[in-house]
């Protein structure tokens, strides 16, 4: 495995993949614990919320990389191949846009989550660090579409939308 895809893709996948594995073993012992031995582990519940976030964050970004968010190709299909690449550069930069906003924003709310000296009920972790995932996720995605710019301008999109 080259480097490039280790960082590119591979190290995402086992991210999710791994966050998603202690999610279900979390819950899988919190069911377990609380209907067979009857006692109930409130921190699994916290962590796993916790977990869930930053996998979706995480997951946006790649899914951004792979090309597979929902999109309406039929209508863009529609037009002569120039303009397919002036819309997706249009839906890329205003996606752009959105992520930037994510990013400024979401660094203002951890600022301010962190000044708050603010703790988890459960855990008594520093909540600015759940919060974290708004500015790190914008960026992430930031990252990717940018990727995915390079890619529509280096015509390594292929006709069905996608990257190769």
């Amino acid at each position: 495995m080259k480097w490039k895809e280790l960082i590119d893709i591979k190290l995402e996948e086992w991210a999710l993949i791994i966050s998603t594995v202690v999610i279900v073993l979390l819950v899988f012992l919190q069911v377990l614990a609380r209907y067979i031995f009857d006692i109930s582990i409130g921190w699994s519940s916290e962590l796993s919320r916790y977990l869930l976030i930053w996998i979706t964050w995480v997951s946006a970004s790649y899914a951004i990389r792979m090309r597979e968010h929902i999109r309406i190709t039929t209508v863009v299909k529609l037009f002569p191949a120039s303009l397919q690449k002036i819309i997706e550069v249009f839906v890329v930069v205003v996606w752009f846009a959105f992520a930037l906003a994510m990013a400024v924003e979401g660094t203002k709310v951890v600022l301010a989550i962190q000044m708050m000296n603010q703790t988890s009920s459960i855990l008594g972790w520093q909540m600015w660090i759940v919060y974290l995932i708004l500015p790190i996720g914008g960026v992430l995605m930031m990252i990717r579409l940018i990727q995915q710019l390079y890619f529509i301008f280096r015509g390594k999109i292929n006709d069905g939308g996608e990257s190769v």
